[in-house]
């Protein structure tokens, strides 16, 4: 059973998994990520690893474990969700996923470090 402890743990891990690609996770990225312009790529990572508007819409459990940046005609890359779409050119979404240390099936602990690896994944909205 999940204790509000076990939340705040694994908040803190998918932060650090978010905060720290590579070190903290396992970290993917898709095609159409690798797509973009180095520049776009780097500026979206930058806005991924800063996230920090976490809500009930992206949000629902307390997890810190999904998020979306945006791209906007402007070419600045931003957290915050444009209130008129038009403006929006690009959105990457970003999930971490819990798995057992095989990365066979999920992890049953996720708060626990010792059964957990995180991944960390990144793609473009178009590839979900």
């Amino acid at each position: 059973m999940q204790t509000f402890e076990h939340l705040d743990t694994i908040r803190r891990l998918n932060d650090a998994a978010r905060q720290s690609p590579g070190l903290a996770s396992i970290a993917s990225i898709t095609l159409g990520f690798q797509s973009l312009a180095q520049t776009d790529r780097l500026a979206a990572l930058t806005a991924i690893v800063r996230f920090s508007k976490f809500d009930g819409d992206n949000d629902p459990y307390g997890e810190h474990d999904f998020g979306a940046v945006y791209r906007l005609a402007s070419g600045a890359w931003t957290q915050d969700r444009p209130s008129d779409a038009r403006t929006v050119v690009q959105t990457v979404f970003w999930k971490v996923d819990y798995y057992d240390m095989d990365l066979m099936f999920g992890s049953e602990a996720p708060w626990d470090p010792t059964v957990t690896k995180r991944v960390l994944t990144i793609m473009l909205a178009s590839e979900y």
